[in-house]
């Protein structure tokens, strides 16, 4: 059910709830006032009191006024008519509506006549004086009104003037009502209708419309939340576009570089097939040509096996329990003669102590190997000066490893460790082919081994690797 229907639905049953009470009281005071009247109808037990007083005076000149005292002790009220003349009368009402009253009693001269109907009790006779006939009526005060039907014909027009102006008012309230209830099911759907036009859009792939909507209620903070959602799933969509495309670039790159060392290590063994290298010299310079290639296009698998592993979150990692110290000591000599080729050198420093952690050692080979590769390419500086140096604090152990180059800037500092990330222009002037993995690689080994690395300029580009202390400490 749509919500305009529902909100004229409630709003139609709270009229009809109101009108519903509204007859419940009009019913309520109807049986009110006949209750009154019933309680009224009984004989006033002041009759014989008022047919003495009018028995005494039977016959004699009255003095009305007198006689009137003399009732209105008793709560009666007097009138004395002659033919269609009012002689006498000290009701207050209209004197033809008591004329015609007077006229509708039937009165006897040889006794006293009492009547009673609706609540009103009548005593009346006539009385001869000389030759003047009088009719001489008492009238009960508490209630004389009711005797020509005032009380019950005001309290019947009240009743129909507040039945009247409630249904009036009910009727006014319903159309209020529908117009209030257009007006809140318009402002209602003003913004439910644009935030469904929005997500239309966002299914059609369009992230970059806003919703426009201004108010001062809760529809606004939707709005604006959904903006915000939308700006962000802008955002994921070109990190993501761009994320691709260093993905694609990556993989397209390292598919060119395997295939130049493919190439040279086919043509050096199509040379030693068609006997061109035909001496030893030769062919152990041919073969030592075609190892080295067959070793790059090594390292470029092993990047792809990385990323591969990276990409579906299933690197595995073996930890055992070594010493941090005598484990970099051992990564420096190997490494050590490799560096010299390269007009670099290595020095490490290591404090009283063993270094226990559980780690795996390979993964943490490829860390302090992309660390290395990573300062040749980008340090920017000859001859290069690289450090590394194993301490302890508290329960950590800390392995720093810095060069001698140029470092990074500030601002991109806090982006090294992001995936495909590339600095290389503003640290050194040769083409790099670099792929952005390396010191993502880095973090992501140290981090999945409980440990952390953050990277600062320190007289060169440092970093700053810890990790836990291995709990027993036996190497």
């Amino acid at each position: 059910m749509k919500l305009g229907k529902r909100i004229f639905i409630s709003n139609t049953l709270m009229v009809l709830l109101s009108l519903v009470v509204l007859l419940a009281i009009g019913s309520g005071m109807i049986n009110m006032y006949h209750e009154t009247v019933n309680k009224n109808n009984q004989l006033d037990p002041n009759i014989l009191k008022v047919e003495t007083i009018l028995k005494q005076n039977q016959g004699n000149v009255l003095d009305w006024s007198a006689l009137s005292l003399s009732l209105d002790k008793y709560n009666y009220r007097l009138c004395v008519s002659q033919g269609d003349s009012l002689i006498y009368c000290n009701i207050r009402h209209p004197k033809d509506d008591i004329k015609a009253f007077l006229k509708t009693l039937k009165l006897s001269a040889d006794q006293l006549n009492v009547f009673f109907g609706d609540g009103v009790t009548t005593i009346g006779q006539l009385t001869s004086v000389g030759d003047e006939t009088y009719a001489v009526v008492a009238v009960n005060y508490s209630i004389h009104n009711q005797l020509i039907g005032e009380d019950r014909s005001n309290f019947e027009k009240f009743l129909i003037t507040f039945l009247l102006v409630g249904l009036a008012a009910i009727a006014v309230l319903l159309l209020i009502s529908q117009i209030l209830t257009k007006r809140l099911v318009k402002h209602i759907m003003t913004p439910i209708h644009q935030l469904t036009e929005s997500a239309k859009r966002i299914e059609e792939g369009d992230l970059s419309t806003p919703i426009i909507f201004t108010s001062n209620d809760e529809f606004e903070i939707v709005c604006t939340s959904f903006n915000q959602m939308q700006l962000h799933l802008k955002e994921e969509q070109d990190k993501n576009a761009t994320y691709e495309k260093a993905r694609t670039d990556m993989i397209t790159g390292i598919s060119h570089d395997l295939r130049t060392p493919l190439t040279s290590v086919k043509g050096y063994i199509k040379g030693l097939q068609d006997g061109i290298a035909n001496t030893p010299e030769k062919q152990a310079q041919y073969l030592s040509i075609a190892y080295k290639k067959a070793s790059d296009m090594d390292v470029l698998l092993q990047r792809l096996f990385y990323f591969s592993k990276l990409e579906t979150g299933n690197l595995p990692f073996f930890l055992v329990e070594t010493d941090l110290g005598k484990f970099t000591q051992k990564f420096v000599l190997d490494i050590q003669d490799d560096l010299k080729h390269k007009n670099a050198s290595i020095r490490v420093m290591i404090s009283g102590g063993i270094h226990p952690v559980r780690i795996d050692v390979e993964q943490i080979r490829q860390v302090l190997a992309n660390l290395v590769e990573n300062a040749l390419k980008y340090a920017g500086v000859e001859p290069l000066e690289l450090s590394l140096k194993v301490t302890r604090e508290n329960e950590n152990q800390v392995l720093s490893f810095a060069d001698n180059g140029n470092g990074v800037s500030p601002e991109k500092l806090p982006h090294l460790f992001e995936q495909f990330y590339r600095g290389d222009e503003s640290r050194n002037s040769q083409k790099s082919d670099g792929n952005g993995l390396g010191l993502y690689i880095v973090k992501y080994i140290i981090e999945a081994q409980g440990g952390t690395v953050i990277a600062e300029n320190d007289q060169g580009l440092k970093f700053t690797i810890t990790l836990p202390s291995a709990k027993g400490g036996n190497v």
